[in-house]
């Protein structure tokens, strides 16, 4: 199966009300995918991180499950767009989604201090990569990927 490499995630502001979230790859196809002209889905989730201690250092870490915070719309099968001589067995991808704050609160509430400040909040994508389409048969190989991006920090509710 191809491999998801350097998974990013960018959150930047974008008006009042939302945030401009980019996710980044790069899909490192296995050669015979490439050959075989393999179709991936894609899917995207982007997910708050509820480690607790991260917001007080006094509170022991708790993990509590992470939140799906919301899903890139599922696009088309992708493929490798590059079918020439000499192959090409990579490709970048980039996707971008606009994300209400209040969204992102994954954090809701405020540090007790004088004067109480909002809780961080912590989130990060998860991209998962599954073969549709064309699949190598031999050698076998995993149908589905998975990668997490980097964690973002910011205060969005």
């Amino acid at each position: 199966m191809a491999e998801i490499k350097n998974p990013r995630l960018i959150v930047e502001p974008h008006n009042s009300l939302t945030v401009k979230v980019t996710v980044k790859y790069t899909l490192v196809q296995f050669p015979l995918e490439y050959w075989a002209r393999t179709l991936y889905q894609e899917d995207i989730s982007l997910f708050g991180d509820d480690t607790l201690h991260d917001d007080d250092p006094l509170i022991l870490e708790v993990v509590l499950p992470d939140e799906v915070l919301d899903v890139f719309p599922t696009v088309r099968p992708i493929s490798n767009p590059h079918q020439s001589m000499p192959p090409v067995f990579h490709f970048e991808r980039t996707r971008v989604k606009i994300v209400a704050k209040e969204a992102m609160n994954e954090d809701k509430g405020w540090l007790e201090s004088f004067p109480p400040i909002p809780l961080r909040d912590e989130v990060y994508a998860l991209i998962t990569l599954r073969t549709i389409a064309n699949p190598v048969i031999w050698p076998p190989i995993p149908q589905l990927v998975r990668a997490r991006t980097n964690t973002v920090t910011g205060i969005w509710g």
